[in-house]
């Protein structure tokens, strides 16, 4: 490894103050256009253990432009609105991945900088970089953006545990609250396992959620919207947080 990067990786992991976005001067050499960037669908999901993705550090420039992203996000609005203002970057780098989403070999330097709020540990970013789940730091990120007081965690468990939870429970939500899942596994719902995102509407047997680290049939996870089942095989909806109840800090 170069001088440069290793510097990058050990003393130049720092703070940005227009976004909060967490950057590493690592300097590596970009990996060719493979066939993975057109984000179509994939009929099967990735297996677990092949998710090796997004644990190099990011470029210069694109550390450069995340920053630059992160701080066109909208401020003291509406959690809605600033998540749409990711679920709609159609912004690439140069080899064309997408922003908004998870990158195949250096890390997303924009959903490093979700991680901020959250106060996830520099250590473990430079070990697994964008593949560290993110739809809670993505909350918190857009909470705080917008004014709101977070959970400082990267758990989705951390909006519902310990009871009554972040906020207070509804049941006629509107556009723009927070819904969350746990997982059906009793023991991993415990430790605070599940996903969590923006309540957008009820859906036939479920809800239309926006949210990051979402799959929505896509190779990489992403800010999108899509729709969650009240039930799968995996998660079973817990509860959605009025957002009017969360705690302003401005």
């Amino acid at each position: 490894m170069k001088l440069d990067a290793m510097i990058g990786r050990r003393a130049l992991l720092k703070v940005a103050v227009a976004g909060g976005l967490l950057l590493s001067r690592g300097s590596l050499f970009a990996k060719e256009l493979n066939d993975e960037v057109d984000y179509e669908d994939v009929e099967t999901p990735f297996p677990a253990t092949s998710r090796l993705f997004g644990t190099k550090p990011a470029l210069g420039p694109e550390e450069d432009k995340a920053r630059e992203i992160l701080a066109k996000a909208p401020s003291e609005k509406g959690l809605l609105e600033t998540a749409q203002y990711f679920e709609r970057l159609d912004i690439r780098n140069a080899e064309g991945y997408m922003y908004n989403a998870q990158w195949p070999n250096r890390w997303n330097p924009l959903i490093v900088g979700f991680y901020q709020p959250s106060n996830v540990k520099e250590s473990l970013i430079y070990k697994k970089g964008d593949t560290i789940p993110w739809c809670a730091a993505f909350m918190n990120w857009c909470l705080q953006r917008g004014g709101y007081k977070g959970t400082l965690n990267a758990m989705s468990g951390s909006f519902r545990l310990p009871p009554p939870g972040f906020g207070k429970s509804t049941i006629n939500p509107k556009a723009g609250d927070i819904i969350v899942f746990r997982n059906v596994d009793s023991d991993e719902a415990k430790v605070g396992f599940g996903h969590v995102g923006i309540f957008i509407e009820k859906a036939r047997g479920g809800f239309m959620v926006l949210g990051g680290n979402q799959k929505a049939g896509k190779r990489y996870s992403s800010v999108n919207t899509a729709f969650f089942p009240e039930k799968s095989a995996k998660l079973v909806v817990d509860s959605i947080r009025s957002l009017e109840s969360i705690t302003k800090t401005t």
